[in-house]
Formats: structure tokens, sequence, C-alpha cells
């Protein structure tokens, strides 16, 4: 009988235990971007994280795993990212890709901050997380009628409140790591990837270019190089930025490329990491030309 009790009891505990070790796993490692995006918007760090783990299964769903997006966004008419489809409320709905996690983050916030739909929210105390969370659900973020509801004791169980008094602090010895030239980079200011076996970050903030080249040890001519810039100019938030020259054609898995409105081939070239010249002869097209929405692109 005792055994029996012990199985029972383990069959039960240890899953909830994993679950709760994951979300909190999920919780430590997005709490400081969370708290960023809400100095930077207003979003309230405890809403993004709710429903970050509520959307993405902390981190374990297929949309978040295969397309960085934590927080169930679609397409909708204006996206020119890269997209997936999923099914969903309907089948094969499309679902917006994003090259990393801190990218989803930040496309939450502008998402809530640049629609309508979600004005009335700013105008809460940015503290009142449960006006938060009951006016997502009555603007139509989701169509779960226990949404708000979910959200708020996701709040409440793991104390998610503490993080919109704005006053978290990181850790006092930034995480570092380094590119493939040696460049020391902090996370505070940079996310790290890879494309095409080219590697690239991507800024937390706007920064000067030549400023950006210096924090890098770089030449001045080197990140504008390799990125198509002019020499003076201001990198926005969220853009890659290689640290390498890109390559001479695209991976295997991607031949051609569909032009969304308003795609430039400098676009192109920086999602594939693919070099505009190289994207011109592949093409038999004059340099300068811009390609047609629609039409397609040999990436290889």
């Amino acid at each position: 009988m005792r055994k029996l009790l012990l199985v029972v009891i383990l069959f039960f505990v240890l899953p909830m235990s994993y679950a709760q070790s994951v979300q909190e796993e999920y919780i430590k490692k997005y709490c400081q971007v969370a708290v960023e995006e809400m100095t930077r918007t207003g979003v309230p760090a405890s809403i993004t994280l709710a429903q970050g783990i509520l959307e993405s299964g902390s981190g374990t769903s297929q949309l978040s795993i295969k397309g960085n997006n934590h927080f169930g966004i679609k397409c909708h008419s204006d996206w020119t990212g890269g997209k997936m489809y999923v099914d969903d409320d309907a089948k094969n709905e499309c679902f917006r890709m994003y090259h990393n996690a801190s990218e989803s983050f930040r496309d939450h916030s502008d998402f809530l901050r640049n629609n309508q739909r979600y004005a009335s929210l700013f105008q809460l105390d940015i503290k009142d997380y449960k006006g938060w969370a009951t006016g997502l659900k009555k603007a139509g973020y989701a169509t779960s009628p226990t949404y708000a509801t979910r959200l708020i004791e996701i709040i409440e169980r793991y104390n998610l409140a503490q993080y919109d008094s704005g006053t978290f602090v990181p850790a006092s010895k930034p995480t570092r790591y380094y590119t493939s030239n040696g460049f020391e980079l902090s996370m505070t200011e940079y996310s790290l990837g890879s494309n095409n076996n080219t590697q690239y970050i991507v800024l937390k903030y706007d920064m000067d270019i030549e400023v950006l080249s210096r924090k890098l040890g770089m030449a001045p001519w080197q990140l504008p190089k390799y990125n198509d810039l002019p020499k003076k100019c201001k990198v926005k938030a969220g853009e890659i930025i290689y640290l390498k020259p890109k390559r001479n054609k695209a991976e295997k898995k991607y031949a051609e490329h569909v032009v969304s409105r308003g795609e430039t081939m400098r676009d192109i070239s920086q999602k594939y990491a693919v070099k505009i010249n190289s994207l011109y002869k592949l093409n038999g097209w004059e340099q300068g030309v811009q390609p047609v929405e629609g039409s397609k692109v040999r990436l290889r």
C-alpha cells in the first residue's frame, strides 16, 4: 500500500515540479528584457512575462522554438518579416517569425503600443496588472474566456508584479560573450546570432554606427560596407548588423525569395546574409534595380 501511495505521489508531484522549474527558468531568462521593454514602451513587465509563459508554454511551444514567437502574434496585413504556418483557431494560420526571442519581446511591446485597440491600457497604472489582464482579454488579444484569469494566476503564483516596480537590477557583473572575431559583447546592449554562417548582432538600443564600430574595435568602414549602410547613420534597435562580409549565395534551403510589398534588395540581402552585388549577378539585373512585389529573386 505504501509503495502504491509513493507511486501515486510521484506521478502527480514530479510533473508539477518540472513544470514549475520550466516556468521559473523562463522568468529568470527573460525578466531583464521584460523590464527593459517596460521602460521603453510602458507595457508592465509582469504582463509581458505572464503572456510569454502562457502563449509559449514557457518557451517550449513549437512556435517559440522554431519561430522565436513567444506571444502568438499572427502575421496581419502589415507584417513583412518571416512567416510560419500553424493550425490555431483555423487551419494553417500565419504567424510571425523572428531571428531571436528578443525580437519577439520587442515586437510584442510595439504591437500593443501601436495598436489602437490597446490604447486604453496605457492609461492604467503600470502596476495594475489585473486591469491590464482584463483589458487585454476585452480588447481581443485572445479568444479564451479565462485568458485574464490565467494571466493573473501566473503573475501572482510567481510574484511577477515585483518587476513592475522598475527597480529590478540585473547581476552586478553583466553576462558577457564573444563573437568569432574575439569582440567582447554584453547582453545588456546586444544579442548575438548567426545567419548563413555569418555572425551578426542585434542592438537593444539605437546607436550611431561610428559609436558601434568603436565599441566593437572595428575600423569605421567595416560595418557600413558589410551591411550596405552610409558611413554616418544611426543603427536602429532590433536591426541585424553583420560583423563579417555576407556570402555570395544563400543557404541550400533557400533557392529563391518572393518579394513582399516595400522590400528592397538590401532588405533581402540582410535577410539571407547574401551580398547585394551577388544578388544582382544571380538574377542578371542591373545595379540599383529594385524588385517588384510578388516577383521572385534567386538566392543561389
